[in-house]
Order: C-alpha cells, then structure tokens, then sequence
C-alpha cells in the first residue's frame, strides 16, 4: 500500500478538477471555485501550501444537472461520484468526485465508511429576503448538520473522565440515528428556497452559518482566476464572498493556524500507484 503523500494529492485533485471543469464547459454547467481555493487563487494563485483539498460550488440547478448526468455516465473512467444518495460510503448531502484508483479512510468516522482523493463540490441554495427569515433558515440547517456529524462521529475515549462520560453519552444518543434520514432533511429544507428566484444564495447544505450568505447580484458574472497555472471559474463577487467568510482574507494566519484542516490518509489501489493520468 502506497500512502500518498500531501504534494501528490494536490497533483490529483488538481487533475480531478481540470476534468470536472472541462466537463461543466462542454456541457455548459456553472461552476465556481469555493472557500479555501478561492482564496488560494486569490491570495497564492494556486492551493494554500498547508491546505489538502479542492471547493467547487454549482448552483442547485447545475448540481441536479450535473448529479444526474453523471449517475448515468462517469465524467472520466477514473472518477466517481460519491454522495449519500447513491453511496452507503458517503454521509454528505454533497457530492464528492473521487479517484476510483485511490482508497482512504477519515479518522474521525466509523471504519465502515471509506473515502477516496476528491474534490468536493457543494450545492449553492437560495434564501428569502428577509434577514430574519434568512437567519432562521440557517440556524435551522446548522442544526441540522450538528446532528448529522454527531450520528456519523466514531467514539473516539478521553483522558479525562468528565468529558469521556459526556462524550460516551453523546454519542450513545445519537449512533443509532439513521443519517441518510437527516440528510434527507438537510438537502430538502435547503431546497426550499428556489435558486432562480432568490436574491440571496449561499452553501447551506452544508452551513457554517450566516457569514455563508451573499446577495446573488453580481455573483454569476464570471471570472477567471489562476489556480496551479490554469483558468478556473470565480464568482464576480469573489472578494464580497471571501471577506464574509474570512474578513481580512489577504491577511496570512498566525503560523499555528498554518496546518491541514482534514484528518484523513490515501492511498493508492493495487496496480494503480502512482498513475496520476
């Protein structure tokens, strides 16, 4: 078994998205690059050297499009598409494109589920109008995502006895919730708000909270932006999304703060090592 290592895995998922965008321009999808690798092409023309995967978003439209078109046909043999409608090893209500020739595993869930290089790609959503209703919608689907991480979280003991007993109850509460239930709930109610119709959209399928949220104007007026030498889609609104979720994003973190964000290792499958094609 070859682990792979973090510049190798860049290599990949650099390559998974060269063909996940070249698919989205042949087949006139919108797409747009997200998070951590917006502000890589912002701020690095490329990954931030301590970061370990690939963002994309597609308004829920293309995503359906996208999502169905591929569930008939692969996008490339080598790539997979993994979500928890179709994958008993997926707890995401987003879609995951992985490299079949690559297996892995994520610390923090139960060893049942396996994982792969990928890229993740994420559904933006619309919202109301109003700031309160706004709010409550994501406070609603914040929620729901806690709930959905705690049913999915392997018991993992602590030294410390009163967190291990809180830790222990937890998750005794909540390991026999179906998750595939929840995130049913998670992508209906983000669904509720039509995309087309709304002046505000964000990812809320997978909340992180308010600072998700952007007016829609100007949001799909393209642009490209460098990442690892080539041309990617960026929302017009780049730098309006990117301080909302970042603030001083040209800012560097302290040098503590400089280090991956995912627990995970891969590797290569049998007969595949080292075939980055």
């Amino acid at each position: 078994m070859k682990i792979i290592e973090l510049d190798e895995l860049k290599k990949i998922e650099l390559n998974i998205l060269k063909t996940f965008a070249q698919y989205c321009e042949n087949h006139h999808l919108r797409y747009y690059l997200y998070a951590g690798t917006l502000l890589g092409a912002v701020r690095h023309k490329g990954f931030i050297p301590w970061d370990d995967d690939i963002d994309v978003v597609m308004p829920r439209p293309d995503y359906e499009q996208f999502y169905s078109m591929t569930k008939q046909e692969r996008i490339a043999p080598h790539l997979d598409m993994s979500t928890y409608r179709i994958s008993d090893n997926s707890i995401c209500p987003f879609i995951k494109l992985e490299d079949n020739r690559t297996d892995g595993h994520e610390e923090f869930l139960p060893d049942s589920f396996h994982t792969a290089v990928w890229i993740d790609i994420f559904p933006l959503d619309g919202l109301p109008d109003q700031k309160i209703k706004r709010d409550d919608h994501v406070r609603k689907l914040h929620y729901l995502f806690k709930r959905l991480d705690l049913c999915t979280r392997k018991y993992v003991p602590c030294s410390d006895p009163l967190r291990h007993l809180k830790r222990y109850v937890i998750w005794k509460l909540f390991r026999k919730t179906d998750y595939k239930k929840v995130d049913q709930e998670i992508e209906t109610l983000a669904e509720k708000y039509s995309y087309e119709k709304s002046n505000y959209i964000g990812v809320i399928a997978f909340c992180d909270g308010p600072k998700e949220v952007i007016p829609k104007e100007g949001f799909e007026k393209t642009v490209k932006l460098n990442f690892e030498g080539c041309n990617f889609n960026a929302p017009g609104t780049y730098d309006a999304y990117l301080t909302s979720l970042y603030g001083d994003y040209m800012k560097l973190p302290p040098l503590k703060q400089r280090v991956r964000r995912h627990d995970y290792i891969c590797w290569w499958k049998d007969n595949f090592e080292g075939k980055n094609t």
